[in-house]
């Protein structure tokens, strides 16, 4: 999987929303200031390029969608960022999010029980 520029994963996440539209759909669901129309488009054109969109045409309106899920793309960055920034360690990945990240007395307890899950189950 290619990476994606901030701005060309702002218009994969207004793809998202839609789940298929023309450019002027993605464009209604962006926030303030908006790209205008032809960024919008050469920006989805380039997700396309790379594997993140399909299109179907209908006349002279391409309607777009996206490829990937967006749980897919997470766990696609995820696993880069845990090779990248913890050299693919789980304990500097969990050490530093524990000691940066305020975590409530529940979620730590969350967290916990699915571990102690992942152990039993790989007895």
């Amino acid at each position: 999987m290619q990476e994606i520029t901030k701005a060309q994963e702002e218009i994969l996440h207004a793809l998202w929303e839609v789940n298929q539209g023309a450019v002027s759909d993605v464009l209604n669901v962006l926030d303030e200031p908006k790209p205008a129309y032809n960024t919008v488009a050469t920006v989805i054109k380039v997700l396309e390029a790379k594997g993140y969109v399909q299109h179907v045409t209908f006349g002279k309106t391409h309607v777009y969608s996206p490829k990937i899920s967006k749980t897919d793309y997470a766990q696609h960055v995820l696993k880069e960022t845990f090779r990248g920034l913890f050299n693919g360690s789980t304990t500097q990945l969990f050490s530093c999010f524990l000691k940066n990240e305020k975590i409530s007395l529940n979620e730590l307890d969350e967290l916990k029980q699915l571990i102690e899950s992942k152990i039993e189950k790989s007895k």
